[in-house]
């Protein structure tokens, strides 16, 4: 799914970094970022040219530590392709990308990941990763999915666990990647599992009811997975309206 350059960081903050591009559509880059919150400290935001938004002032540790993990594999991306100004934060919290960019961003545990693309190609991604913990999704099953999915999943050949990681996360990546067309909240039955394909590592959602005008109920979203050790990536391309 990715085509990664892995760097190791002599940081005591970030590990490690993984950058490159989407493999199938090179235009679309993305950065993976190996992070310790242990090594985290307030003057970080500073020394990584990375701005702290109010919204975190009185945030914990471990959540600025996500915030700036995120951030910074975003602005790896955005220098990367000539670009020094930094992603905001819009009055929903959600990530405001620099004029002619548009991205994606997901934390989880100690790894996070952002994918880029210029806006010309007319692309709004999705990214999410998920750790995995089966007790967790079983719990919480019947949140995400319908028992038409549920049932989907239970005969696909993935561990049934695995298996509903990848849809929440799907769905999490779609949310992402169709926000910029619908501009207000949706929930995960917006849309439905319809096909999970382990052999293309590939799962397809469609739309369950209408959430714009070019998004109407019954529109098919296709996008991919990667499985790791202990994460599940998620990606969706959606094309941008018109």
């Amino acid at each position: 799914m990715f085509t990664f350059e892995t760097t190791f960081i002599a940081s005591a903050f970030i590990r490690q970094q993984s950058t490159g591009f989407v493999t199938d559509v090179p235009a679309v880059t993305a950065c993976l970022v190996e992070f310790d919150s242990c090594g985290y400290h307030n003057a970080l935001f500073a020394q990584l040219s990375i701005p702290l938004p109010g919204v975190l002032a009185s945030a914990v540790a471990k959540r600025r530590a996500d915030y700036l993990s995120g951030r910074y594999a975003a602005r790896q991306l955005l220098m990367n392709a000539g670009c020094r100004d930094a992603v905001a934060v819009g009055p929903d919290r959600a990530p405001v990308w620099p004029a002619g960019w548009c991205g994606s961003i997901s934390h989880t545990g100690k790894w996070a990941i952002a994918v880029l693309s210029p806006q010309r190609y007319r692309i709004n991604p999705g990214v999410d990763i998920e750790r995995l913990q089966p007790e967790v999704m079983r719990e919480i099953a019947t949140t995400f999915t319908t028992p038409d999915e549920r049932a989907l999943l239970a005969k696909s050949r993935l561990p049934y666990e695995t298996a509903l990681l990848i849809t929440f996360s799907a769905k999490e990546s779609l949310f992402k990647a169709l926000f910029p067309q619908v501009q207000h909240m949706f929930g995960f039955e917006a849309a439905g599992l319809c096909e999970l394909n382990p052999q293309q590592n590939a799962f397809t959602l469609q739309l369950t009811r209408r959430l714009a005008p070019r998004l109407p109920a019954g529109y098919r979203v296709r996008g991919r997975y990667l499985l790791r050790d202990s994460e599940v990536i998620t990606l969706i391309l959606a094309p941008a309206a018109h």
